[in-house]
């Protein structure tokens, strides 16, 4: 009973993580999304930190419970092979390897605010520990979004997405005389010629840009996610304490003063 009453939150985990697996996979396709202006490409954003947000809340939680090499290390290793079920290969392997270490740091970085601490305050020992986790995976999908995104620009090049043109060219006055289609097509295609020969010197560093833009990205939505977890944490533990599921005990320590 005891070990079941550990491993509670680690399915939720799990769960949780795999739809941050899945979320993750469409996004490494394409970079319109950090361009796009499209409400579901933000909901999209949205979702994926949501998803990072709760998974870090859900590992921490699950962690603090079993507090064990034993039962930690096999759901770690569980996590990250995930990648391997929705990612490429070679993408896959490399973040598989980046989950474990993120995971096991931030397991070692709990372990040790939990043998140090004085007292029981829920949301100063393990809100750090979630934003620690948070910014670590937001990491690793950077990293993962990086190699992904090369590959694509490699082969395909880099073009200015069809989506952003076309919200410019709404605030651009149109000729009268000539047909609106053509006339757009024609500043589209101009706009790309011009890109692609402003971009070309810099073209080694486009996926390194975008991989950074996805990373602030993802932290500024994650920061701010991460304000509802506080009182997420305060709640569940006030619900297991309620309920019987952990106690809690109170301890007199002696303290040295100067006279």
């Amino acid at each position: 009973m005891a070990t079941i009453k550990k491993l509670i939150f680690a399915p939720l985990f799990i769960i949780v993580f795999i739809l941050l697996i899945y979320q993750l996979s469409p996004i490494l396709k394409t970079y319109d999304l950090i361009f796009s202006l499209s409400p579901n490409i933000l909901i999209q954003l949205i979702t994926l930190s949501a998803l990072i947000s709760l998974s870090s809340l859900l590992f921490i939680l699950f962690s603090t419970l079993a507090l064990d090499w034993k039962l930690v290390l096999p759901v770690i290793i569980l996590a990250a092979i995930l990648p391997i079920l929705f990612l490429d290969k070679t993408l896959a392997i490399i973040c598989a390897v980046a989950i474990l270490v993120s995971l096991l740091m931030s397991f070692l970085f709990l372990e040790n605010t939990l043998k140090t601490y004085l007292t029981f305050q829920p949301n100063s020992l393990f809100g750090p520990s979630i934003r620690h986790l948070s910014s670590l995976l937001i990491l690793v999908i950077a990293i993962t979004y990086f190699l992904a995104i090369s590959k694509v620009v490699n082969q395909n090049g880099f073009q200015i997405p069809d989506s952003l043109i076309d919200t410019a060219l709404k605030f651009t006055p149109q000729s009268q005389n000539a047909p609106q289609d053509l006339t757009n097509n024609l500043l589209k295609q101009t706009i790309q010629d011009q890109f692609q020969t402003f971009i070309k010197p810099y073209a080694n560093f486009i996926p390194a840009i975008l991989a950074l833009l996805l990373f602030l990205t993802l932290q500024s939505l994650t920061s701010l996610i991460n304000l509802f977890i506080y009182p997420l944490i305060w709640v569940t533990f006030y619900i297991l304490e309620k309920s019987g599921f952990i106690k809690f005990t109170e301890e007199m320590r002696p303290v040295k003063k100067l006279v």
